[in-house]
């Protein structure tokens, strides 16, 4: 590995400890209701990627199945990071759990089918990559179709959600295109130049989400349960894994 590839580890590794000193801030306010907002939640996402990174500029975990290698670290940080990313927006949508678990279900099929991608060849390889594209287009449908629908019935979260999800949906947008000008794809762009394209795209995906998180926690006080009436989406009590806000 190269010093800059170490380099550029480390300093996200300090980037994703900025996050998890936000969202441990952030699970401990006094002025929004940290029950409702699961902010306790959010600590995984910075704290489990800052960990996996650590292993990463440690140089391990790098596997060679036949021709192919794989950053195993980097795909079982996106296996349980990205889900939670998602999961999330589908709980400030107010979405049944259902849904929720529904658009983690997706994330993490796309990811899975893509680490598949990346250490398969010819028609297997693509074929994998077209499963992980239909997981991505189910994951879209749920956040641009399914979600929005729940989320009107919750005025104070509305923008915050909004935020989440276009940030989420833009960067989910760029990841299959950096996988597929990259290496495991089409091979336009270097391994040294993937990596470090995708280093810079997991800290903007996770630290600046805890922030508009932490800027917008007042939503999450006890007057933003309120509902449309007539709307079918009572809240009911979030279960365990801080699941949902809405009858399913």
């Amino acid at each position: 590995m190269s010093t800059h590839i170490t380099a550029a580890y480390a300093l996200a590794v300090l980037g994703f400890a900025v996050g998890v000193a936000l969202a441990a801030r952030l699970a401990t306010v006094d002025d929004a209701d940290t029950d409702r907002g699961k902010f306790a939640y959010l600590l995984a996402i910075p704290g489990f990627a800052g960990l996996m990174y650590i292993v990463m500029a440690l140089d391990v975990g790098v596997l060679t199945v036949g021709s192919e290698t794989i950053v195993l670290p980097r795909y079982v940080d996106w296996l349980v990071t990205t889900p939670l990313l998602v999961g999330y927006v589908g709980y400030v949508a107010g979405a049944p759990r259902r849904w929720i678990a529904g658009v983690m279900a997706a994330d993490a099929g796309m990811i899975a089918a893509g680490a598949v991608a990346t250490v398969t060849t010819g028609p297997t390889k693509w074929a994998f990559f077209a499963i992980s594209g239909g997981f991505h287009l189910s994951l879209f449908y749920v956040l641009y179709r399914v979600l929005p629908t729940y989320a009107r019935n919750f005025s104070k979260r509305r923008g915050l959600f909004k935020l989440l999800q276009n940030h989420i949906g833009l960067l989910w947008v760029a990841y299959p295109l950096v996988w597929l000008v990259g290496a495991p794809g089409l091979g336009y762009v270097s391994a040294a130049g993937i990596t470090l394209i995708i280093i810079y795209l997991d800290v903007v995906a996770k630290v600046p989400y805890i922030y508009f998180v932490w800027n917008r926690r007042y939503c999450f006080d006890r007057d933003a349960a309120e509902s449309t009436m007539g709307s079918g989406a009572q809240p009911t009590p979030a279960g365990p894994g801080g699941a949902s806000t809405a009858d399913d």
